[in-house]
């Protein structure tokens, strides 16, 4: 009887000629693991319409009872609720990727899209939105610079 190795690892491309045997892009950068974990455990309440509609509400009675200038986070109805939550699964998803495989290349991918979504979040905090998305703002710059940092120490 002969036992089989099962390998953890996604089945790599076979390296260009000349390529080194592991490339710098399949280094791991542990930044990027810690920065998955964050996105699950904050993204997770955003992945089925009903979570999602109880994260919004929290987030529109925090604006309220604070007092807070803007345009409190609406009421959403059921096709919002289902784009909202199709991104929660993505971003979960996505998050669950990184955790298994915090590979330089995926993590400078994520690196990218957080700058993006801070954008995005900027871009709404000028338009008048609440200054709750403040809170998730924040840690999502921070993200970027620290998972930055990992891509380039891994692939130096």
């Amino acid at each position: 009887m002969t036992s089989e190795t099962v390998s953890t690892r996604p089945p790599a491309e076979s390296p260009a000629p000349g390529a080194p045997a592991s490339p710098r892009s399949e280094r791991r950068v542990p930044l990027g693991r810690g920065g998955a974990i964050y996105d699950l455990v904050v993204t997770i309440g955003f992945a089925t319409p009903w979570t999602a509609a109880a994260a919004l509400g929290s987030m529109h009675a925090v604006h309220v009872a604070l007092g807070l200038p803007g345009s409190p986070p609406p009421v959403l109805g059921p096709f919002e609720l289902m784009l909202t939550a199709m991104m929660g699964t993505a971003v979960a998803m996505w998050a669950l990727a990184r955790i298994r495989y915090p590979f330089a290349s995926l993590i400078a991918i994520d690196t990218v899209g957080r700058v993006a979504f801070s954008t995005w979040m900027v871009t709404a905090l000028v338009a008048g939105a609440s200054p709750v998305i403040v809170v998730f703002l924040v840690p999502e710059a921070i993200w970027a610079v620290l998972q930055a940092i990992g891509v380039k120490r891994a692939v130096r």
